[in-house]
């Protein structure tokens, strides 16, 4: 429930043209917020906003079973690119960490935002499209 609230609220402010409304700590109280719902299928273990030379990069830690894998990296460059979109940063590029319940090295999945957009915002690219085109995973 909280999640579709959280979801309607953000696609309400894109609708009314709100975007570049919210700070980092906006940002970060949403992003623990959608985390937090029962429906989540990830575990938010931790995120970080900072700046590598010229990108800005959103990056967060989530944990999950490795059979949800898919679902829990789409979910979570979904939320990412949501919460990017009415954010006063201007993030270029987006992390996730995706940690599971046993002893599995980690993996890292990593998006240029104005790409990612394109499917997560914009509706103009399929995800077939977007994970050839916008994609980048590896174990750590």
């Amino acid at each position: 429930m909280i999640r579709s609230c959280l979801i309607f609220f953000i696609t309400m402010q894109i609708l009314f043209c709100r975007i570049n409304d919210y700070g980092e700590k906006q940002i970060t109280i949403m992003l623990n917020n959608y985390f937090k719902t029962d429906d989540s299928i990830s575990i938010l273990l931790g995120h970080h906003f900072y700046k590598k030379q010229e990108d800005m990069i959103f990056q967060i830690e989530i944990q999950t079973k490795i059979d949800k894998i898919n679902n829990a990296m789409i979910d979570a460059f979904l939320v990412i690119n949501k919460l990017s979109n009415i954010s006063k940063i201007k993030f270029t590029q987006s992390i996730v960490i995706i940690h599971f319940e046993k002893n599995f090295l980690p993996v890292i999945a990593k998006s240029n935002l104005d790409c990612s957009k394109n499917y997560f915002i914009n509706n103009s690219h399929t995800e077939a499209q977007w994970r050839k085109n916008c994609l980048s995973i590896q174990n750590k």
